[in-house]
């Protein structure tokens, strides 16, 4: 598949909005997927979770988010920068995004801040993630993490 790339500069337009028009001669899954990929890119790339620090509000893009993790009854929220204690459950977390999957009973990472998977131990799941952080699947997750990597695999 090929594309061609127009682009026309419309001062009428707001700021921030852009218009897509796509002209194909035959139907094509990927291009369907493409299309759909286009239509949620707003929806998947500006979801926010809203948590505190120093009695002040602050939204974090799911995008920036490295994992959530429990430690001794708090539940937490990681990105590469910083962490955030936050008032939602993981089980309430888990389902929240197609990116965030479960490795343990108090972890969830982002798929897209993950370096690289570790098997090198038999029976056991490192997660490297990109914050220089490491992650342990538990066994229990471990056939679900390779199921989603056979399905992810190029």
């Amino acid at each position: 598949m090929k594309f061609e790339i127009v682009k026309k500069i419309n001062n009428s337009l707001e700021n921030d909005k852009v218009i897509i028009e796509i002209q194909f001669s035959n139907n094509n899954q990927d291009l369907y997927d493409f299309i759909e990929y286009l239509n949620n890119y707003e929806f998947n790339h500006d979801k926010v979770i809203v948590t505190d620090k120093n009695y002040n509000l602050i939204e974090i893009k799911y995008i920036d988010i490295v994992a959530f993790y429990s430690d001794k009854k708090s539940n937490y929220c990681r990105t590469k920068n910083e962490t955030y204690k936050i008032k939602s459950k993981l089980y309430e977390l888990e389902n929240m995004d197609n990116n965030f999957i479960r490795i343990s009973k108090s972890c969830i990472v982002n798929i897209k801040h993950i370096d690289k998977f570790d098997i090198s131990e038999v029976g056991r799941i490192i997660v490297k993630l990109d914050d220089s952080t490491e992650e342990v699947v538990s066994r229990r997750r471990t056939r679900q993490i390779m199921k989603i990597l056979e399905e992810r695999m190029i």
